[in-house]
């Protein structure tokens, strides 16, 4: 079968047009394709860790470490362009307004933040940012820590600084939950050491919003309200396979501070992801579970018997939830009721580094794209043909 390297430029379809009868909207021109996230520069060969894309419109910008900042086209996954010389040491930020921001690692003591023109691939600017501290988007524009962890700082789309806001000695994230700027803050050496501290960020201030318990894990927000999870216990567990219990959702109301309890029926485990008011629970088993953002209720559960799922895309058009694993198979599931929809098998050849990655899956309109090892593909919403 034939596939594409990013740094080749062309892309063979997989098969023909979708048959079925329901349309999708998909990119224009868009046919199923494959892409290896594997390439060269300057003849030395680069390997992927963690490679990852973020989507707007008909592109897709990937990257990892090891990997230079790359676009590429969501029709045919030809790579549009590529910049860098050097392999870069984390997967894209995200894209907005015409820019895409990157990360850029030319020593072992500094890391920047690059702004790249999402149609060329040009630098428009860079700013050096701490380098154990990811930097995020909100809805103002970039949010980051210095490099000496004296202050967070907010950069707008032009590169100029908008404010910055004094940190703590202690650990802090910068956060963006429901497009505001947040940091959280715990005062351990290291994260889940102690609990955790939701702090609001304006020009000038950090001021305390609310305490949460040690290891309560951060899930976004809904409605304005930022979102957490309260684990069942903080007790550190050295087991192989262990997966934490969270039993109830926390919701922090932004002007009063005050956290509201939402207890779960049961206690669940594994990695949750919230999207469109739902908090998706996925077990390395392949069990996944819906439960409301809202209310708590369990809306639905499914034994999917395909180990090593992705995080969940949703499909408002749909109305589905669609998964990939480690060997670049697909399963769609109702997201009314879980059913399982359809699913495909697992790509031919995934590469050599499919039990190192974990797989990701994205939309872009409707079309479906997965990561698989060191391969990215794309296929449509209704399923295999």
């Amino acid at each position: 079968m034939a596939v594409t390297g990013l740094g080749i430029g062309v892309a063979v379809s997989l098969s023909g047009p979708d048959t079925t009868t329901r349309a999708a909207s998909l990119p224009d021109g868009w046919r199923p394709w494959r892409t290896a996230l594997r390439s060269e520069v300057k003849g030395v060969p680069l390997d992927y860790d963690s490679p990852g894309c973020v989507a707007e419109e008909n592109a897709l910008f990937c990257g990892g470490t090891g990997f230079t900042a790359a676009r590429i086209d969501a029709a045919s996954g030809r790579t549009l362009w590529r910049t860098g010389t050097r392999p870069q040491g984390a997967q894209p930020i995200g894209v907005r307004d015409g820019l895409v921001y990157t990360y850029e690692d030319p020593d072992d003591r500094t890391r920047r933040v690059v702004a790249l023109d999402a149609a060329t691939g040009h630098r428009r600017w860079q700013r050096d940012i701490n380098k154990a501290q990811d930097a995020v988007l909100y809805d103002g524009g970039l949010l980051t820590l210095s490099p000496d962890f004296v202050s967070f700082v907010a950069y707008a789309p032009s590169g100029k600084e908008l404010w910055r806001a004094p940190s703590r000695n202690e650990v802090c994230t910068p956060s963006a939950l429901g497009g505001a700027p947040y940091a959280l803050c715990s005062a351990g050496t290291e994260p889940g050491q102690a609990p955790v501290e939701l702090m609001k960020l304006a020009p000038g201030s950090l001021t305390k919003t609310a305490t949460l318990p040690k290891k309560a894990q951060v899930l976004g927000a809904v409605g304005g309200h930022p979102l957490f999870l309260a684990p069942q216990t903080a007790k550190d567990v050295y087991e192989a396979g262990y997966e934490r219990p969270y039993n109830a959702l926390l919701r922090v109301a932004p002007d009063t501070g005050q956290v509201s309890r939402t207890p779960l029926a049961h206690p669940l485990t594994g990695t949750a992801t919230l999207m469109g008011g739902v908090v998706y629970f996925v077990r390395s088993d392949g069990t996944v579970t819906a439960v409301s953002a809202a209310g708590g209720k369990q809306l639905w559960e499914k034994t999917t018997d395909m180990e090593s799922l992705s995080a969940p895309a949703v499909s408002a058009t749909y109305r589905r939830v669609y998964f990939s694993n480690r060997f670049g198979r697909l399963l769609a599931l109702d997201s009314r009721t879980g059913a399982e929809v359809w699913r495909t098998s697992a790509l031919d050849d995934p590469g050599d580094k499919a039990q190192d990655y974990p797989p990701r899956v994205l939309l872009v309109k409707d079309a479906i794209v997965a990561l698989a090892g060191d391969t990215a593909f794309s296929r449509t919403p209704n399923g295999p043909t």
